[in-house]
């Protein structure tokens, strides 16, 4: 999947910024506990809290997103078989402009397991993925579609938001590994 048409931009927020921006997104497109795949969603825009030791990935083409909030604690989230069955009911998974972003963790096996899976997965399906792995605090991530931003927050990122540091340092300072596909970049405007 080179043929990507498209940036995606991260762009971290303080708290009360993502409080705003999810604010403007209907609730039911939220993925809520207890964050199985039943809770998962599809749509233009989409938000999601409390990312501790679970995972989150964002999937998107740019007109539509899918996001899912794994907890490492139910079983039933590591049946990486349910998650690609859900996947092709909700995803031309042939699309080339599909793209992912991976968030969360944490360094226990339960949590390490359902990222990696994610991770593989992503490889298999040639989506083109970013990660924003191992969070010191709780993360909320929100997409929308008009602006093809992915939003995250978390009370590190709010710091440093606070402090005047610019987008890349902040989003490094969230999470123990920041890796960017082709197809994104952190979005620097203030």
């Amino acid at each position: 999947m080179e043929k990507i048409s498209f940036k995606s931009r991260i762009k971290p927020l303080t708290l009360a910024q993502y409080a705003k921006i999810s604010g403007q997104i209907t609730s039911k497109y939220s993925v809520n506990y207890p964050w199985t795949l039943k809770e998962s969603i599809k749509a233009k825009d989409v938000y999601t809290t409390n990312i501790a030791d679970c995972t989150a990935c964002l999937i998107t083409d740019g007109n539509e997103a899918v996001l899912m909030h794994l907890s490492p604690d139910r079983e039933i989230n590591h049946a990486f078989s349910l998650v690609l069955n859900f996947l092709r009911a909700k995803l031309d998974l042939k699309n080339e402009n599909l793209q992912s972003v991976l968030l969360g963790s944490k360094n226990t096996q339960k949590s390490q397991d359902i990222y990696n899976k994610f991770k593989a997965l992503m490889q298999q399906l040639n989506i083109p993925c970013s990660e924003l792995k191992n969070s010191k605090n709780k993360i909320s991530v929100a997409y929308k579609t008009s602006n093809d931003t992915v939003f995250v927050t978390s009370e590190t990122i709010d710091n440093m938001l606070k402090k005047g540091k610019n987008n890349e340092d902040v989003i490094k300072s969230g999470f123990e590994k920041v890796s960017l596909a082709d197809c994104d970049e952190i979005d620097n405007a203030i």
